[in-house]
């Protein structure tokens, strides 16, 4: 059994190295051993999942989505393991990772989100920057529709002066979740927590965007062809999705850029809402240099969505060195038809695609004021 705790009250702003309050990290994490599970096919992002009925779908993805069906995440097979279980009917050939489904009860209809990766030649090499775009299926996901790219890079982040031995700037690995709201709601929204890795310092790492439900099956205005997502900007939802600029959240003085080497801060997050401590709860990956060499993995929760400056700091969970990698999520229990988007304070957690434990989330009875520290380099 593993336990671990940290936290104090305050993060760093990029640009001005102020502190800035969060709320403190009152939940503490506990890992129980379990019997080893793996996603059922080869898995390089998040991995969403979706109920219909009493049947369970959970997609994997590497390159290409793959999706399978079970009662439970226990029992899942691919759905059609000899040639293409989901695919994108304007299927191209490879590089977009299906990171987040969620289904329209109302329609049956799923709406999902992709990361994919455009190549840039470099002088260095071949470097690859991701943008977000929306699908739309109608058959479980075994088939995907295109709805367009809806999030990009600020326009001029990208660019071939890096040292990073892969990425070059762009917007992925990320997660969506629905608010607390009744669909039917006009003031329900969808939320996008992805990860930037281009531009000033203070754009980078954990970012938010949002659209209106009702904006689902149209996310492009079909007139301007402007995306109907907004991202955060440091004070509202009001940068463009396409071009506009993003800012992070979660500064600290071992940040340091992904154009470096020894580029270091947080990444590829999942969110999920825990039905025990009426929380949005994300876990997330941080970085030590190079391809993303895994420096902990780190977990941080807010009441609401609707102010990313209400997440409490985040929180060491697994320590360098320990048993991590990319994308730490979880897979709710089945009793509560619990998904990547959905589980309680006890629930799996998956590392690389593979489950061997049990997460606890429990909330410390003790809280206290938010404290300040001063940045100490660049």
């Amino acid at each position: 059994m593993l336990v671990l705790l940290s936290g104090v009250g305050a993060t760093l702003d990029a640009q001005s190295g102020s502190a800035v309050a969060l709320p403190r990290n009152a939940v503490s994490v506990t890992f129980l051993p379990a019997s080893t599970l793996t996603f059922p096919n080869p898995t390089d992002s998040n991995s969403p999942a979706i109920w219909d009925g009493q049947t369970f779908y959970v997609f994997n993805s590497s390159g290409n989505p793959r999706r399978a069906r079970g009662t439970r995440i226990d029992d899942v097979v691919d759905t059609n393991p000899d040639a293409a279980s989901s695919s994108y009917t304007d299927d191209f050939g490879y590089g977009r990772w299906l990171e987040a489904v969620l289904r329209d009860d109302d329609t049956g209809e799923l709406y999902g989100w992709y990361h994919e990766e455009v190549a840039t030649q470099c002088p260095q090499g071949w470097r690859y920057w991701p943008r977000i775009g929306a699908v739309v299926s109608d058959d479980e996901g075994g088939t995907w529709d295109d709805l367009g790219i809806v999030l990009s890079p600020r326009d001029g982040t990208v660019t071939c002066d890096t040292e990073h031995p892969v990425t070059n700037g762009g917007i992925g690995d990320f997660s969506v979740i629905g608010d607390s709201l009744r669909s039917g709601d006009p003031d329900h929204y969808v939320y996008l927590i992805f990860s930037s890795y281009g531009g000033e310092l203070s754009e980078q790492g954990i970012s938010f965007a949002r659209m209106r439900w009702a904006d689902r099956d149209q996310p492009l205005d079909a007139f301007s062809g402007e995306s109907r997502v907004l991202k955060w900007d440091g004070e509202s939802w009001a940068a463009p999705g396409i071009g506009g600029r993003s800012v992070a959240i979660f500064h600290d003085a071992q940040q340091v850029s992904w154009t470096s080497s020894d580029n270091n801060g947080y990444w590829g997050p999942s969110v999920h809402w825990n039905v025990d401590l009426h929380k949005y709860v994300a876990l997330m990956s941080r970085s030590k240099g190079g391809n993303y060499e895994p420096d902990g993995i780190y977990m941080t929760y807010a009441d609401t969505l609707e102010n990313p400056r209400l997440w409490a700091l985040p929180k060491l969970i697994v320590g360098p060195g320990g048993n991590q990698g990319w994308y730490p999520q979880v897979i709710g229990d089945a009793s509560i038809q619990g998904t990547d988007k959905r589980a309680g304070a006890r629930t799996r957690y998956f590392d690389r695609g593979q489950s061997d434990s049990l997460i606890m989330f429990t909330e410390d009875a003790a809280t206290s004021a938010p404290t300040f520290g001063g940045r100490k380099g660049p």
